[in-house]
């Protein structure tokens, strides 16, 4: 089934019109009380830090998500609805902004006299959600929290007259809003009972003020009156069982002020964890970053979010970083987890060794996807592998085990890690596959690049971006190089120099692809046709893997189209506007309208490690505008009039399937730890730090850097890198 798990899944989906766009020369401001951005301060920021100020719904596509290091919530339009299916897919199958389908359990709805109401602000915090509205003189605040690696939710609705004068509000909660077939009970005092037959689940709600008014089965009721600046909470939660399964123990006040205290406290103390050499949680540690610089640090902090958002706690390897929260549970997309393998194998190394050793048992021209279960898999006692072209899966798969197979080698230093087995083949030998793997891809023997299929086994919504791309053919490249030096370590030269002679002979493949004097790259069709494309992809990848066999002119011309068509105020454009498939191409991730959340990041790279550090540094700073909703998403869109201009608003996307949060995010990590500090480390040899005497218009301290057993501080200042060994 995994193998049909690519985003096209969640693309295809019926696209309800932009609400935006009713919204002429808006602006994606918080509201002015209570905005929560970092500040300036060096230190690790706290999670109320990292919280967002008051978001405008109306300028929203995506509401607040709630994770428990399980499970994934997310918050409906109105003040009270959360969808929520614990232990499957939450995702559904069409969507709109802010009114995406989703697969849930029973969703709870309000009314305040009669009449619903949706949110007119928002805010998201790691561990909790907010929503607001004001209705006539009562202003209402919902909060939610989600009990830590636990199927319950917990809310907090808190009324609060704000009127001249003493009024009396009627306030009903239903357990079922129409949305589905829902049977409902009152099974004690308080407590309501939705079954949903095509989940197998109950839905428990419990309430905890005493009720007024008729309770009927499907209705909870208070009626509320308050003085003027009086308010009145209501708690609850709700709590998921299996239909005619012992129910769980009794639900208690006490038992509920607990939890939500827990809640807080579970999530601060990993977040410390995160960044603490020998903790308690983590095999490893992240980096502590310590710059007064403030948008850098919240670039950074933010991206390290994400990862602990979208770990999971309950798969077969304990800390697994699923892909995004709403799809089935455990999928895990290799390309997004290669972007931050730097990260991931300094935070968790004993973790990470265990599921390169699943991914190296993988063939990786089949699938898209891998999808952790709560068992591991068993280990087959011989891997085989399909003869002639046979790509199935993504393009990206034989670089992306590759790179978080090197990345583990570069930061642990564990050497003994090449001769273990992975079925009847070494873990060196699976890397020599990977490299060579673009050989199969071939359509005759005689060429000298490697054929990746069609829109599907790429970009997908890209129709001209197939077939000989430079983009992974500039990779392999790379792949062939690094293992090179990886055998010139252990002593196997002749292996060493045959792969350099071949990687050599590709770039020179690749270079035939460049369009001179236009920065930009070709795409060779299996007609024969040559398409230009301007798009981010081959520019990171080229400029990342080959910045140092550029001519300068190329250089110069890739940086000068990425400037020009690219690079916006606030974010970036994955295609530009003028390439020929713009029109064909328009998903938020990977089309002219947007970017995936990673592609800045990598930009970034790219032109650093290009010399275009002028460039690169202050367009990262600049997309710090773009964190406003909270951590990394798949995708981040322009959207309403402007949306073509250079200065368009931009928000977290949600139409054609793009998630709220991604792991791609971590891609932002990767670049200030590998590029703005320039950790680069190499399996053996002497460490040595990227670029070290060019400034990089940024200060500050990276500190509990491991490179194996070591740790080391690492410092930018206005004349480049200083290493030291901490004691």
């Amino acid at each position: 089934m995994h193998k049909f798990l690519s985003r096209r899944l969640f693309c295809e989906t019926g696209i309800a019109a932009l609400s935006a766009e009713l919204l002429r020369g808006e602006a994606l401001a918080f509201a002015s009380d209570g905005a929560a951005t970092p500040s300036s301060a060096s230190g690790l920021p706290t999670l109320e830090e990292m919280g967002t100020g008051w978001l405008d719904c109306r300028l929203l596509a995506q509401m607040p998500s709630l994770h428990n290091f399980h499970e994934m919530a997310a918050c409906a339009p109105d003040l009270v609805g959360v969808n929520f299916l614990p232990g499957g897919q939450l995702y559904g199958d069409e969507s709109g902004p802010l009114l995406p389908i989703y697969h849930s359990l029973p969703l709870c709805g309000m009314t305040i006299d009669g009449e619903s109401y949706d949110s007119t602000s928002c805010r998201w915090f790691a561990y909790e959600a907010v929503r607001r509205a004001q209705v006539g003189d009562l202003d209402v605040v919902t909060s939610n929290r989600m009990v830590m690696e636990d199927t319950v939710l917990l809310w907090r609705v808190r009324f609060t007259n704000k009127g001249a004068a003493a009024e009396t509000f009627n306030i009903s909660i239903t357990a079922d809003i129409g949305w589905m077939p829902v049977k409902q009970e009152i099974i004690g005092a308080g407590e309501i009972r939705a079954t949903s037959d095509k989940w197998k689940m109950d839905a428990v709600y419990l309430f905890f003020e005493p009720l007024q008014g008729k309770v009927d089965g499907q209705f909870a009721e208070w009626q509320v009156t308050l003085v003027p600046g009086a308010s009145r909470e209501i708690r609850f939660l709700m709590h998921v069982e299996k239909p005619g399964m012992p129910g769980r123990k009794p639900f208690t006040s006490e038992w509920y002020e607990t939890q939500w205290i827990r809640t807080k406290a579970v999530w601060e103390e990993r977040w410390k964890s995160a960044f603490t050499p020998g903790n308690s949680f983590f095999s490893g540690n992240a980096p502590l970053l310590v710059t007064d610089d403030g948008a850098i640090r919240e670039i950074y902090y933010r991206s390290m979010l994400t990862l602990l958002v979208l770990m999971r706690t309950n798969l077969w390897n304990n800390r697994t970083f699923i892909t995004s929260g709403e799809r089935a549970k455990g999928v895990v997309f290799y390309w997004d987890t290669s972007l931050f393998s730097t990260i991931f194998a300094l935070l968790e190394p004993k973790q990470m060794r265990e599921q390169i050793k699943l991914f190296l048992e993988q063939d990786p021209h089949e699938s898209a996807v891998i999808v952790f279960k709560t068992e591991r898999p068993a280990s087959p006692g011989h891997l085989e592998v399909p003869p002639g072209w046979d790509l199935r899966g993504y393009a990206a798969n034989d670089l992306s085990i590759f790179r978080l197979t090197w990345s583990y080698f570069a930061v642990t230093q564990d050497k003994e890690f090449l001769r273990e087995k992975i079925a009847d083949q070494t873990v060196l030998q699976r890397l020599r596959v990977l490299a060579t793997n673009w050989k199969k891809l071939r359509l005759n023997p005689e060429d000298q690049l490697a054929d990746y299929g069609g829109a599907l086994n790429l970009l997908e919504c890209v129709p001209t971006y197939i077939n000989k791309v430079p983009s992974f053919n500039s990779a392999n490249v790379w792949m062939m190089r690094e293992l090179s030096d990886i055998f010139g370590e252990i002593g196997e030269g002749t292996e060493a120099r045959q792969l350099r002679v071949e990687a050599d002979a590709m770039f020179k493949a690749v270079m035939t692809l460049y369009e001179p004097g236009k920065g930009v790259w070709a795409s060779l069709h299996r007609d024969g046709t040559r398409v230009e494309m301007r798009h981010c992809y081959d520019f990171a990848t080229v400029g990342r893997f080959l910045a140092a066999d550029l001519p300068p002119n190329v250089s110069r011309e890739m940086v000068d189209f990425v400037q020009r068509e690219l690079l916006m105020e606030k974010w970036m454009r994955a295609q530009s506007q003028l390439d020929v498939a713009a029109a064909n191409s328009d998903r938020p991730d990977h089309g002219p309208m947007g970017a995936y959340d990673a592609w800045p990041a990598v930009t970034v790279d790219a032109l650093c490690r290009l010399g275009y550090w002028k460039v690169a540094v202050p367009f990262l700073r600049r997309t710090q505008a773009a964190l406003y909703e909270g951590v990394y998403a798949q995708a981040r869109e322009f959207y309403g009039a402007k949306r073509r201009d250079r200065d368009a608003p931009v928000r977290i996307a949600q139409r054609q399937g793009c998630m709220r949060e991604c792991t791609g995010g971590g891609a932002f990590a990767e670049t200030v730890v590998c590029t703005l500090f320039g950790y680069v480390p190499k399996l053996g040899g002497a460490f040595e730090l990227l670029n070290a005497d060019t400034p990089r218009g940024f200060s500050g301290e990276l500190r509990h850097v491991c490179r194996g057993a070591q740790k080391f501080t690492i410092q930018s200042t206005n004349t480049g890198l200083i290493l030291r060994e901490e004691a």
